[in-house]
């Protein structure tokens, strides 16, 4: 089983007035997912010039209360920029408003600009995350007021309440982009998700995690892997395809993909030929979640389109496929 999700960058539109309701045509693009079987909605945080979730949390309470089966979750809300204790009572909340079906996302950031907007430097990000963790962690799951004396963070008798409805903690996704990361994640016991790479380097770094799991004595599954991917689909192929250059006119005109995006990251076809795809890099990666671009970079109607033929023709097929045990993936 291979599991849908949406990750979505909420961004303006520019063909929308900006004196109408930022978040309409989000929910209505959310409750579609719903009703289309989707396994859930990953947000993202971003703190630059038309994005719209520079406090995803919020969002996420909004959604807890109006959808009834999506998981939710942030890919990753941006860790370093806030006191983690202040993350994990946010968290247990959302638990529970969301009735359980909340998924953890932190990062440390990955854009350096966005944290050095409230004083943070770049060499700071990745030990500051690491504290982050402990805290939030930590905190979630103790028995007794929480204290802790790190080098960025300190608290002392902190008591989150209520304690996460998911117990002992809701699943706890780090992103990762370096074997080092993946390692992390791993010896954590957190789920991991790669995009931006190719396949078989997004492959290697699960390797990695594979390894520093065992090394740890914990045993993984599919389910603690993630792909995610920029896919449009349309009836004709071409059609398709000849979407992905004009998805990316935010950078500017280019002839393809970012320098940064592999050319694994754009899955686009008809829906027989996306479905395909995915289930080959699922194979080679051992990946059971595929997150899909939802807003930006595709345009709306784009989305709209990619959304009804993947919910109507591709997930299901993911999501009956069974993968192959490791040893025999190609």
């Amino acid at each position: 089983m291979i599991k849908s999700w949406i990750f979505e960058l909420p961004s303006v539109d520019a063909d929308v007035p900006e004196t109408e309701p930022a978040y309409d045509w989000l929910f209505r693009e959310w409750d579609r997912a719903e009703a289309l079987n989707f396994h859930g909605i990953f947000l993202s945080e971003h703190h630059l010039a038309n994005f719209l979730t520079p406090s995803p949390h919020i969002l996420l309470a909004a959604l807890a209360v109006r959808t009834s089966r999506l998981r939710l979750g942030v890919m990753a809300l941006t860790a370093t920029m806030y006191h983690p204790a202040r993350i994990a009572e946010e968290i247990a909340m959302l638990d529970h408003l969301s009735r359980g079906r909340l998924e953890i996302g932190l990062a440390r950031g990955a854009n350096a600009a966005e944290v050095a907007t409230i004083g943070i430097t770049a060499e700071e990000m990745k030990p500051r995350f690491e504290e982050v963790l402990d805290i939030v962690e930590g905190s979630l799951t103790a028995t007794a007021p929480f204290d802790y004396d790190g080098k960025y963070y300190t608290c002392s008798n902190v008591v989150v309440s209520p304690k996460p409805l998911q117990r002992p903690l809701p699943p706890f996704w780090v992103p990762t982009a370096t074997p080092e990361s993946a390692a992390t994640a791993a010896r954590r016991g957190y789920k991991t998700c790669g995009g931006f790479l190719s396949t078989d380097r997004i492959a290697e770094h699960f390797d990695v995690y594979r390894a520093a799991a065992a090394a740890a004595g914990r045993t993984v599954t599919a389910d603690d892997f993630g792909i995610r991917r920029v896919v449009i689909i349309d009836e004709d192929g071409d059609v398709a395809r000849s979407h992905v250059k004009d998805s990316f006119r935010f950078f500017g005109p280019i002839e393809g993909l970012p320098p940064w995006f592999s050319k694994d990251e754009a899955v686009a076809g008809t829906p027989a030929e996306v479905a395909a795809i995915l289930l080959d890099q699922c194979e080679r990666t051992g990946a059971g979640n595929v997150l899909i671009y939802g807003g930006w970079p595709l345009s709306r109607p784009v989305f709209e389109k990619t959304l009804e033929l993947y919910g109507r023709d591709v997930l299901p097929l993911l999501r009956d496929h069974v993968l192959s045990p490791r040893e025999k993936a190609a």
